[in-house]
This record gives structure tokens, sequence and C-alpha cells, in this order.
């Protein structure tokens, strides 16, 4: 049963990075973690008994699953070892290409000639995957074949974990590679203590403790690659929350832009589709509010002039101060904005209605994104909202 909760939670990461890859651009990054996440949790699925069996009873030849563990296990090293030197190296994308593509090749031949070991050892009688291990790697026991293999798996995830830690950092992006790293560490070491027992070596855990290490570092991994698209769900659906009321006030005002509709697609995708909406609802609202202030303003003094020169007027009157945004704490910019639409909303009282403030206030601070800007002014409409007791 543990066995199919980590094949399944490796399976589920891999599903992801596949429909990732299938929206987005395909790119080496996404290839190799398919890579390495498809072959770890095949390792885990072959160490099920029953479809060892299985396997062994399809193919003609007992414990053949073991076999092609370890090319699963060398394909989930390379992968691992792509795509970590992928998004460290600063390299030209034709140079990561081919180092990618030498990296491919040395674990394929790798690969190919631990199978061809494997095969020219003979055949042993048909045993669970923790009986053969402990058999084969043990004095006297047939480990030549799990030399080569083990001995590239310890140096290429030493090296995905070296750099797995470096470029580690707070970010969401960049705690999932913490956790992944970890994962990766548990492997080494797992990898390690087989390497011991297969040089001839008792070492400080036996086969059935490194199997178990093995287990939880694939728990880790799957853990690691998983992180991110749960964070990017909790994340997404907090901001829907968040923008809901201003989304569907907009909406009432311009139901022409599109608000409204559901795009198909991750919920984050979504998220920003709507946040997209917002911003050129906000831009209308304000274009409206601020040509009507100017034509009030000019009425007087341009009445006895003609149209053309009255829009010339308009359009030379702002300064480049206007271009900027005001010289406030943009929580409080953003406020302003909110009570600007909140109390213009349908139902208020005549007398709340404020003056537009002006184009500049809606020029987002120089430290928000534009999803920031827009998530911070409809954080604020919503606690205004709340302040005068409508569910938000």
């Amino acid at each position: 049963m543990i066995i199919w909760v980590i094949a399944g939670l490796l399976g589920l990461a891999t599903g992801l990075r596949i429909g990732w890859a299938l929206v987005n651009k395909q790119s080496l990054v996404s290839t190799a973690m398919i890579l390495a996440l498809g072959s770890l949790g095949l390792v885990a699925a072959l160490n099920w008994q029953p479809l060892t069996l299985l396997i062994d009873t399809v193919l003609r030849w007992p414990n053949v699953s073991m076999g092609l563990s370890q090319v699963a296990l060398v394909a989930c090293a390379a992968g691992s070892c792509v795509m970590i030197t992928t998004v460290a190296s600063g390299r030209k994308p034709a140079t990561i290409r081919k180092i990618a593509i030498a990296q491919y090749s040395v674990a394929g031949v790798i690969a190919v000639v631990s199978l061809a070991a494997f095969f020219s050892a003979g055949q042993q009688p048909e045993m669970a995957p923790e009986e053969y291990l402990r058999r084969n790697l043990a004095s006297g026991g047939n480990s030549l074949p799990w030399l080569l293999p083990l001995l590239y798996v310890l140096l290429a995830l030493t090296l995905v974990s070296w750099a797995g830690l470096r470029h580690s950092n707070r970010s969401r992006r960049g705690r999932a590679l913490f956790v992944f790293t970890i994962g990766i560490v548990l492997i080494v070491l797992a990898s390690g203590f087989f390497f011991l027992r297969a040089v001839g070596e008792t070492g400080p855990v036996g086969v059935g403790a490194a199997a178990t290490l093995l287990g939880c570092a694939m728990l880790v991994v799957a853990a690691g690659s998983l992180l991110p698209s749960v964070e990017d769900w909790f994340g997404a659906r907090r901001e829907l929350r968040a923008i809901q009321p201003l989304l569907d006030e907009l909406g009432r005002r311009h139901p022409d832009v599109g608000i409204g509709v559901r795009p198909r697609g991750p919920l984050a995708f979504r998220v920003a589709e709507r946040m997209s909406l917002i911003s050129d609802a906000l831009f209308l609202e304000a274009t409206t509010a601020d040509n009507s202030r100017k034509r009030v303003g000019t009425s007087g003094a341009l009445a006895d002039r003609d149209d053309d020169a009255v829009d010339d007027e308009i359009d030379t009157d702002e300064d480049d101060a206007d271009i900027e945004p005001p010289p406030v704490p943009p929580e409080e910019q953003a406020r302003v904005i909110a009570e600007w639409i909140h109390a213009d909303r349908e139902g208020a009282p005549e007398g709340e209605r404020p003056k537009f403030p002006g184009l500049r206030w809606l020029r987002q601070p120089s430290v928000y994104s534009d999803r920031e800007w827009i998530l911070e002014i409809a954080t604020q409409y919503r606690t205004l909202m709340r302040s005068v007791g409508v569910k938000a």
C-alpha cells in the first residue's frame, strides 16, 4: 500500500508536469522533470511484489524488474542532473541543449551497460526485491551489475544536491526546490549504502533500512514536486476571493469588457484573466471620470472656443507629475482608489460620491507588479465592503 502511495504521488507530480508542458512551451527543464519524476515513480512501482511477479512472468526472466529498476534509477539521476544544470546555467540555449544531450548520452550508455551486465549474470530464482538486493549486494553475491549504475547515481545526484541547495531561497519555487533537494540528498544516502554493500562493505545500515530510506526519499521528492502546484492552487483561491467584490462591481458598470466570463484552464490562469479584466475596467472608469472632470473645469473658460481647441487644451493639460504615482504609501494610494470605486457603487448615497482623484493615482508604485497592484486595490475594496457590513 505504501509503495502505491509513493508511486501515485510521483505519478501525479509527473502528470502535472506533463500538463504544464502541454499548456506552455516545452522546455529542457520540463522534459527533464518529467523524466526524473516518471522514472522515480517507475522505481517505486517496480518494487511492488505483484507487479514485479507479473513483469518477470511476461518477460520470462526472473527478477528482470530489478534490472529495469536500475535503468529507471539512472534515468531519474540523468533527468534531475539535466534539470538542475539547465536552471543554474547562464550559457546560451544552444550550448545548454548540447550539454543536456551529452548528459543523456552518458546516462544512456550506463543504462545499456548495466542492463547488459544484468542479463549476462544469468537467471536466479524468483524472489522479492528486498531479498534480491540482500543476496546480491552481500559478500559472495553478484553485485557487479550494480556498481556502475550506483556510482553514476551517486555522482549525478550529489551534483543535483549541491546545486539545489545553492539555488534554494524563500520564494515559492525556491522552497519547492529545497524540499526536492532534501529528497535527492536522501536518495544519495540510500544509494551510498547500497554502493557500500556492492563493494563488499557492511555499511552502517542494512538493505532493509536503506530501502526504507529510499522510500522516504521518494515521498520527499514527490512533496517537493507537488508543493508549487499546491501553493499555486491555495494562493489562486485566496486571490480569487480578494478580487471578487471589485470584479462584481466593475462587471456591473462595464459588462462590455467581458468581466464575468469564466475562462477554462488552471485556476491561476483564470485569476490572471480576471485581474486583466479588472485592469481594463479600471482604466475605462478612470478615463471617463477624468474626461468629465476636465470638461467641467474648463467649461466656463472655454465656452467661446470650438471643440477642437477644447480638446487640445485638455490633451496638453497633463504635466509630467501626472505620469508618476502620488508620493504616498502604496496601501494609502490603493485605498483612495478603492474608496472612489466603493463610494460610487450602486445604491450609495449621493453625498458620499467623491471627486475622482486623478489618473496618476492609478499608476502602480515601482515596488508593485501589475498583478500585485490590482490585488492590492481589490484587497482594499474588499476591506471597505466588509466595513459596511457587506459579505465579501
